[in-house]
């Protein structure tokens, strides 16, 4: 014959005496404040730093700035103009352009009345010599007096139109080689006026971010809030929970065990009973 052997074990932890009125105070107060919605409270408190006078001072300086910039004639336009003649000026472009009429144009001895008046007086006082010449030799007004005459006046007037020409060529060379210098002057002159030109407009775009930076971190912000009011209800579940875990694992627990039972076990637990009382 055989049978159940059950055994039941009870364990009984109590906290420290003196932290029981503790604990119970404690866990009252959590209920409390949990009932009346006040164990967990959200913070509503901006926290997003807002811009300074001196700082909108000076984005509203910058931005006026670069509106001016902007504005028909101003100085977007100036270099927007300076890029529309090849990246220069209007006083370069007055020079770049008596530069290439000197470089490109034709040699013409009356274009320069300064060399004229000096030919003139220069056969003026050629002139003058031969017929003093004349005169004293008494051929004043006769063949050899005109001969002379005119071979004095050609051969000055060629020596000087020959000189003046060689002068010519040589501004011409320099004029040519100025032009060149000119032309990579201008392509120089492009980026940085077009960069000019930029700066207004990129102005506005960083007085952009900055409006565009306090707004992110003040949405930012706002969710934080909204956040923290959307799980308020879980956050007092949470420290309800939390301040009950507080009071740790007091309280009886109760356990059992079971074994194997048969007549014969029972028997030999009775007779070493029995040996044990003899």
């Amino acid at each position: 014959m055989s049978g159940d052997n059950k055994t039941t074990q009870t364990q009984t932890s109590e906290p420290y005496k003196a932290a029981k009125p503790l604990l119970d105070k404690g866990m009252n107060d959590a209920l409390s404040l949990y009932n009346n919605g006040g164990l967990v409270k959200p913070n509503t408190m901006s926290t997003v730093v807002p811009y300074a006078q001196q700082t909108t001072q000076g984005m509203n300086s910058i931005q006026q700035t670069a509106n001016d910039a902007l504005a028909p004639g101003g100085f977007s336009d100036q270099f927007k103009s300076i890029i529309g003649n090849g990246g220069f000026n209007d006083p370069q472009m007055q020079a770049l352009d008596q530069t290439r009429s000197l470089a490109t144009g034709s040699y013409d001895m009356n274009a320069n009345p300064g060399f004229q008046d000096v030919l003139n007086q220069a056969l003026d006082k050629s002139t003058y010599g031969v017929n003093q010449n004349a005169a004293s030799m008494g051929r004043y007004g006769s063949g050899t007096h005109q001969g002379v005459m005119q071979q004095e006046q050609g051969n000055l007037a060629s020596r000087m139109i020959n000189d003046d020409y060689n002068r010519y060529l040589g501004r011409r060379d320099n004029a040519n080689t100025q032009l060149f210098g000119m032309g990579q002057t201008g392509m120089d002159n492009m980026n940085p006026a077009y960069a000019s030109m930029k700066a207004p407009g990129e102005d506005l775009m960083g007085i952009g971010s900055m409006y565009e930076d306090l707004m992110g971190r003040t949405m930012n912000d706002q969710l934080r809030i909204t956040n923290e009011k959307q799980n308020l209800p879980l956050a007092n579940i949470q420290a309800l929970l939390a301040a009950a875990a507080g009071a740790g694992n007091y309280g009886t627990q109760t356990g059992t065990s079971q074994g194997p039972s048969n007549t014969f076990s029972n028997i030999a637990g009775g007779v070493l009973g029995l040996g044990s009382l003899l």
